[in-house]
């Protein structure tokens, strides 16, 4: 199988995908109004034309990250399922959530709701990246 950094491709693109998934039901489905409110977006402005090359910046993003997550399970020599889910949690508190934190202070809403939403989505999307990532070696 391809490597890519010495992990395998294929559970970088199965991981990123999950994750990829992950952000749509959290900004597509459950907390989409919620989000476009407490945004100041109107509901008219998402039915408008949206680039496609936005959507692809951002599945970019998502590899990325699950890479970044691979290449820590491979450093930390997470064996297992549940070291791999340690090491995500760990990676979400002292990474995710101190940067999500800056959308808070020093953004224009300063909306803890926005906060959550973000922070939860890269919580669980870190921690299933890495359960696809610790599955498929």
């Amino acid at each position: 199988m391809p490597k890519i950094f010495g992990l395998n491709l294929a559970a970088v693109l199965a991981a990123s995908v999950a994750f990829y998934f992950v952000g749509f039901l959290w900004y597509g489905l459950i907390f989409s109004d919620i989000w476009m409110a407490e945004m100041g977006i109107p509901a008219s402005a998402m039915e408008e034309g949206q680039n496609p090359l936005w959507m692809v910046g951002g599945f970019v993003i998502t590899v990325m990250q699950a890479v970044g997550i691979g290449l820590v399970l491979k450093w930390k020599s997470a064996a297992n399922m549940n070291a791999a889910i340690m090491a995500a949690l760990i990676l979400w508190i002292t990474i995710a959530v101190p940067f999500a934190a800056y959308g808070y202070l020093y953004g224009v809403a300063h909306s803890l709701t926005l906060f959550m939403i973000d922070a939860s989505h890269l919580l669980v999307g870190w921690v299933v990246s890495a359960i696809i990532l610790s599955l498929i070696k």
